[in-house]
């Protein structure tokens, strides 16, 4: 799998003497959603950085290509060999999964409407038939005289 981002802005804090942490904001050029990758970091006697590392391993390969970039900077990385390796499964399969996922939820959502509309029906029904029989009845005339 394939991205491209851009990075827009590189933020670094010192936090303790030797340590910091780093955060990027990047723009994915595939949907134009921003996106916020931290790290930490290890700095030398002089406040420069040794060592950066991805506080979630499954954004190590893009920290390690971060760290070659400017702000500014548009770049493309490929996480297909990583994804195996650590046996990610593709991003594209669970969009699948989400995708059946919302239609099992729609097929539900369906069949409490139709249980909705066929219970109106029957009130209906049961309406009209009690209104047709109580006319009906008013209409037919007394056959019974009591003197």
């Amino acid at each position: 799998m394939k991205k491209t981002y851009t990075i827009q802005t590189v933020t670094h804090t010192v936090i303790s003497p030797g340590k910091g942490s780093i955060i990027w904001e990047l723009l994915d050029a595939a949907d134009d959603r921003q996106r916020k990758i931290n790290g930490i970091t290890t700095l030398d006697k002089d406040g420069v950085i040794e060592v950066a590392r991805s506080i979630y391993t499954r954004e190590s390969p893009l920290v390690e290509e971060l760290l070659l970039h400017n702000e500014g900077d548009t770049f493309t990385i490929d996480f297909t060999e990583f994804n195996k390796a650590q046996g990610y499964i593709n991003r594209e399969i669970y969009a699948n999964m989400k995708k059946c996922e919302r239609m099992a939820c729609l097929a539900q959502r369906v069949g409490q409407v139709l249980a909705v509309a066929a219970a109106v029906a029957v009130l209906w029904l049961g309406w009209t038939l009690f209104a047709s029989v109580n006319e009906f009845a008013q209409q037919q005339p007394l056959t019974h005289h009591v003197p």
